[in-house]
C-alpha cells in the first residue's frame, strides 16, 4: 500500500501522457483547481476547470470522490494534506492499461503503473455514475494542492459579555466579544413574539461606521435608519427587548487566500440579553468613591452621564436589619457628583445615588457601604487618683471634635450588702467640663459626709458631647472608674 501511495505522489509530480489520441486530447488536459475552501466543519469544497466527462479526486493517495461535474465536497481532517484531481474518459473497448506513464526519478526507462482494475485506488463510487472501470482511462492529473487544514474555530465560538446602553439621542448601543475577527454580525431583535434580524458588516458598505472595536470588545450602533432600511424594528424607550448576536466569517479560498463571500461560517448564537432602553440621564450612576474622610464624615463620589439634561442627585440612606432592607430616607440632594455627609456616628451605613430631572427619577446606583469608626466616639480612658482629703484627680485624653465632657458622680453606701457587687451607688452630682484637644484634668471635691476610717466609695462616669449641624446632640461611648477616698 505504501508503494502505491509513493507511486501516486510521483504521478502528480512528473506525469507524461502516452496513448492519448486527438479525440481525447481536450478531456485529458490537466484540470486546474481554482477553489478549495472549508464548506463546513471537516468538509472541503473543491472546484476546478476542465473538459472531462468524469473526475476523480484523490486525498493523500486515496480516492474520496468521483463526480460528473467540476466540483466536489470531500471529507477532511486536521493536518497536512495533498489533493489531486484526475480527468476520466470512457472509451468503449479501451485498453484497460492506465494511459499514463511515470518517469521514476533515477531511472532512464519509463514504466507503466498498473491499470484501473488493479493499480491506483479508483474508488467504488464510479459505479454510481454508471461507469465500467474496464472502459475508463485517465488523463493528466491536476497540479497537487498542498494544504494545512484546521477546523475554523468560529464554528465553536459564541459572542459573550453582551451589554447595552442608550445615548442622549435614545439610540441603543449593543456590545459583545468577538475573538474571531468576524466578517459579519447578525443581530436578532426580539420583543414579545416579534423577531427581526439585521446584519452589520465591518467592511465598507454603509454599516462599518456603526461598528467600533476595542480589542475583542465590539460595539454596534443600532442606528434607526440602518435598521429601518433593512426591515428591522427600532428599539424604543421603556420597552423590554431581547438581543442575540451571531458571528459570521467568510470562507477562504486556499488556492489564492481570497475570501469567498458566498460561503459563510457561522458561530453559535449568543445567549439572549434582555435590555430595556431608557433615556441616558435615567441610567444608574456608578459610585466611584465612598469612605469616611474625617470623624463623623462620609464622602461619596460617582460617575454619571446626564446627556443634555441637568440632573439633581439624591443620596438615599438604606436602612437594614440583619442584612434585610427595612426602609430608606433621603440624606440630601446635590447637582454635583460629590456629596459629603457630616455628623455620622459609629456604625455601618449603606446608600445609593438616584438621578432626577423634571420631577422624574432615574435608576438608582448599586448600593455602597461605609463602616464609620470615629475616634471621638470611643469611650474616654479615665484615670482617678486621690489627692487632698476628699479630692479626686480625674485625667483623660480628649480627641478633636469633642466640645465638652459630662461627668456623673455616684456615691456608694458602705453599709449596704450590695457594696460587694457594686450595686449600692446613688447619683450624687453632675459636672460639665469644656473640652480642649489633648490631655484633660479635673479636680473633684466630695462634699458629702463620710467615715474617714472606712472611706467613701465614689464612681465616676464620663462621656464626650458634640453637636451636629442641625443642633442635635451626639455622645461618645462612656467609661467609668471607682475609687475609695479617705
Amino acid at each position: 500500500m505504501k508503494r502505491l501511495i509513493i507511486l501516486f505522489l510521483l504521478i502528480s509530480m512528473c506525469v507524461i501522457p502516452v496513448c492519448v489520441s486527438e479525440e481525447t486530447a481536450d478531456w485529458a488536459v490537466a484540470p486546474v483547481i481554482t477553489k478549495a475552501y472549508e464548506q463546513s466543519a471537516e468538509k472541503l469544497y473543491l472546484e476546478w476547470t476542465g473538459s472531462a466527462p468524469v473526475y476523480q479526486v484523490y486525498l493523500d493517495g486515496k480516492s474520496v470522490a468521483s463526480v460528473s461535474v467540476q466540483n466536489a465536497v470531500i471529507p477532511i481532517k486536521k493536518g497536512s494534506h495533498l489533493i489531486v484531481v484526475y480527468p476520466i474518459y470512457e472509451v468503449k473497448s479501451a485498453d484497460t492499461r492506465l494511459d499514463l506513464a511515470v518517469k521514476l526519478e533515477g531511472l532512464e526507462e519509463v514504466k507503466y503503473i498498473g491499470n484501473l482494475n488493479g493499480g491506483l485506488d479508483i474508488g467504488i463510487d464510479l459505479a454510481a455514475l454508471g461507469l465500467d472501470p474496464k472502459e475508463l482511462t485517465y488523463g493528466m492529473p491536476s497540479e497537487s494542492l498542498n494544504i494545512d487544514y484546521t477546523v475554523d474555530p468560529i464554528f465553536n465560538a459564541a459572542p459573550e459579555k453582551l451589554a447595552a446602553e442608550t445615548d442622549q439621542d435614545d439610540i441603543v448601543y449593543l456590545s459583545f466579544t468577538d475573538r474571531q475577527n468576524a466578517d459579519e454580525y447578525l443581530v436578532t431583535v426580539k420583543v414579545g413574539r416579534d423577531e427581526n434580524h439585521v446584519r452589520f458588516y465591518p467592511e465598507p458598505d454603509g454599516s462599518d461606521q456603526l461598528i467600533t472595536k476595542a480589542n475583542t470588545m465590539t460595539t454596534l450602533k443600532l442606528d434607526p435608519d440602518h435598521l429601518r432600511q433593512r426591515g428591522c424594528m427600532v428599539p424604543e424607550l421603556n420597552e423590554k427587548y431581547t438581543f442575540t448576536v451571531q458571528l459570521r466569517k467568510y470562507a477562504v479560498n486556499l488556492t489564492n487566500g481570497e475570501k469567498e463571500k458566498t460561503v459563510i461560517h457561522e458561530s453559535k448564537v449568543s445567549q439572549g440579553f434582555g435590555y430595556t432602553p431608557v433615556a441616558l440621564w435615567k441610567t444608574a450612576p456608578v459610585i466611584t468613591y465612598a469612605s469616611q474622610t474625617a470623624d463623623g464624615q462620609i464622602t461619596i463620589r460617582w460617575d454619571h452621564d446626564p446627556g443634555d439634561r441637568e440632573c439633581e442627585y439624591t443620596v438615599m440612606k438604606i436602612n437594614k436589619a440583619l442584612g434585610i432592607k427595612t426602609g430608606e430616607e433621603a440624606w440630601g440632594t446635590t447637582k454635583e457628583n460629590t456629596f459629603v455627609i457630616n455628623d455620622v456616628m459609629n456604625g455601618g451605613y449603606t446608600f445609593t445615588v438616584v438621578p432626577g430631572h423634571d420631577n422624574e427619577t432615574g435608576s438608582a446606583s448599586a448600593e455602597a457601604s461605609v463602616d464609620v469608626k470615629n475616634e471621638w466616639v470611643a469611650a474616654p480612658t479615665l484615670t482617678c487618683e486621690q489627692g487632698e482629703p476628699g479630692q479626686v484627680k480625674l485625667t483623660w485624653i480628649a480627641p478633636a471634635g469633642v466640645e465638652s465632657y459630662h461627668i456623673t458622680v455616684y456615691a456608694g453606701n458602705s453599709d449596704s450588702l450590695l457594696r460587694f457587687v457594686d450595686m449600692d451607688y446613688k447619683q450624687f452630682g453632675e459636672i460639665d467640663v469644656t473640652a480642649a484637644e489633648g490631655a484633660m484634668e479635673y479636680i473633684y471635691t466630695y462634699t458629702g459626709e463620710y467615715n474617714a476610717e472606712v472611706g467613701q466609695k465614689l464612681k465616676f462616669e464620663i462621656y464626650g458631647i458634640r453637636h451636629a449641624a442641625d443642633g442635635a446632640e451626639q455622645r461618645s461611648a462612656s467609661s467609668a472608674q471607682v475609687i475609695t477616698i479617705k
